[in-house]
Order: C-alpha cells, then sequence, then structure tokens
C-alpha cells in the first residue's frame, strides 16, 4: 500500500493503481488517472459523517479552483478567515457549504457559474425593487 501524502491529507493511502520505479534521484512512484484518485478523495470528504479538518477543507477547496478569496467572496468572509479555517478547523457551516460546492462541481457542471453569482450578489450595494409578473406558467421573477 502507497501513503500518498502529496494530496496534502495525512490519512490517505492507495491499494493499487500506482507503479513504483526508480529514478536518478531515488524512488519514484507514478499514479494513474491522478484527476479520478482527486475525485474519490473530493466525494469521499464530501458524504464523510465525522467534522471536516482543516486540510481536508483546503484540498476541496482547491479541487474547485479557488483561491482563498475566492471562496471568501463567495462566501461573505475575509481571505484570512478561509485560511484560519484551514489552519484549524472549518465551522459547521462552512463545512457544508464546501461540501455541497464540492459535490455540485462533480456533478453538476454549473456549479463554477453559482459560485459566481454568489459573489457578485454581495458586490453590489443598490436594494432595487423585486418586481415579478404572473404567467400561464406560473410566477416569474421580471428584471
Amino acid at each position: 500500500m502507497y501513503h500518498y501524502r502529496s494530496c496534502g491529507l495525512p490519512n490517505v493511502y492507495l491499494k493499487n493503481g500506482y507503479t513504483e520505479h526508480t529514478t536518478d534521484y531515488g524512488p519514484g512512484v507514478s499514479i494513474e488517472d491522478i484527476e479520478g484518485l482527486h475525485k474519490a478523495i473530493a466525494l469521499a470528504i464530501t458524504e464523510s459523517p465525522t467534522k471536516m479538518t482543516g486540510a481536508e477543507f483546503r484540498f476541496l477547496r482547491k479541487e474547485l479552483n479557488l483561491s482563498q478569496k475566492r471562496l471568501g467572496d463567495a462566501m461573505g468572509v475575509e481571505d484570512q478567515t478561509v485560511a484560519g479555517w484551514e489552519k484549524k478547523q472549518p465551522t459547521s457551516m462552512a463545512g457544508r457549504l464546501i461540501r455541497i460546492l464540492a459535490k455540485g462541481h462533480y456533478e453538476n457542471d454549473k456549479i463554477n457559474e453559482l459560485l459566481e453569482k454568489l459573489a457578485d450578489l454581495d458586490s453590489k450595494e443598490s436594494h432595487e425593487n423585486l418586481c415579478f409578473e404572473e404567467s400561464s406558467d406560473g410566477w416569474h421573477y421580471a428584471a
């Protein structure tokens, strides 16, 4: 079994899907389908019944290809708050949200569009009127 530390998590082991070899610099390992492995790790984290660790939170953020600032903007917090969650332990609400985002990332291609919309929502200051109209298929927001 291979202890896979490169993902930043201390508890990931591979039973197969890797090849050990010798290089000019010492022993090396090649991992087959690294993207598939990271997806499997991310989904295991999203479905884990335990509290999320800071390292798991960081892993999911990186899998979502988000900077601390970008995730902070989407969650309505400072990037230093996100950094603190990664060093210690995220709040239960932050852990839940990133699990939802990660799960959606792998099961719904529109999650990145949603993240952008969330970040944009807080950047707008005006409180405009919300107008709705009724049509044959129900009520709709009328921009």
